[in-house]
């Protein structure tokens, strides 16, 4: 199973990418609780929630400015990969869930809300 939620950030890919791959970002869009990411091919990734708790992820694609990957664990874990396309009105950040998604509806609300939260904190 397969889902994809898009936003247009307006922002250049330059500062969205920060935005999407940074810890201190990154809570503040999607893991509230807390964000731990080591941005190379196998690096650890810890994400937190104070109402769901922390959860183990592995990063499995950096492309700098373009892509970002990271795989849920245990293995084998959903995978989301996190494009960046240009544009003239800012960057069209396009999220894909992949894998068994226990409840597809819910991770495609959880996307859809957190890119609202990426593009209202670009226009900080």
């Amino acid at each position: 199973m397969e889902i994809t939620e898009r936003a247009v950030v307006p922002a250049d890919p330059d500062r969205t990418w920060r935005l999407v791959t940074e810890p201190g970002h990154f809570q503040r869009w999607y893991a509230f609780g807390g964000a731990e990411i080591d941005l190379v091919p196998g690096g650890a990734m810890r994400l937190r929630w104070d109402e769901h708790g922390a959860f183990p992820a592995r990063v499995e694609t950096v492309e700098h400015g373009r892509r970002f990957s990271f795989r849920w664990l245990p293995e084998p874990g959903d995978l989301v990969d996190i494009t960046l396309t240009p544009r003239p009105d800012g960057t069209l950040v396009a999220v894909t869930e992949s894998g068994t998604l226990e409840d597809s509806a819910t991770s495609a609300l959880a996307w859809r809300n957190a890119l609202s939260l990426l593009v209202g904190l670009a226009r900080e």
